[in-house]
């Protein structure tokens, strides 16, 4: 974005919604490594063995990439695959793109704002 059409505000509310949309997004996350780390120790703990962690390694691993791809500060590096989805920045600037592009379809344009003839006939 260049100076000219810089709009601090805009670029508040737009960078407050994603910080919304982050955190909503880590306390799913939260909400579902809870249960699922307690369920994957349980199960070690009761199969025992050598790699009685197994399922609880798996766990660690899904919220170590679940947090690169909310990357709720900006501080993680990116998973490292080039695809549209792979963090929530890109998903949301999709979002943003489509949401722009809609909203400048309804614009009006210079050619629009022509004013109408009127009918003689009212006065």
């Amino acid at each position: 974005m260049d100076d000219e059409t810089r709009n601090p505000r805009a670029e508040l509310i737009r960078d407050a919604a994603v910080l919304q949309i982050k955190l909503i997004a880590d306390g799913f996350q939260d909400a579902l490594l809870i249960p699922a780390s307690l369920i994957a120790a349980l199960i070690g703990l009761l199969r025992g063995g050598d790699e009685a962690d197994r399922e609880f390694r798996r766990v660690i691993k899904l919220g170590q990439r679940s947090e690169r791809w909310i990357n709720l500060f900006g501080q993680q590096r990116p998973l490292g695959r080039p695809h549209p989805t792979d963090s929530i920045d890109n998903v949301l600037g999709q979002v943003e793109s489509a949401i722009v592009k809609q909203y400048k379809k309804g614009q009006p344009t210079a050619d629009d704002q022509t004013p109408e003839p009127q009918d003689s006939d009212q006065v």
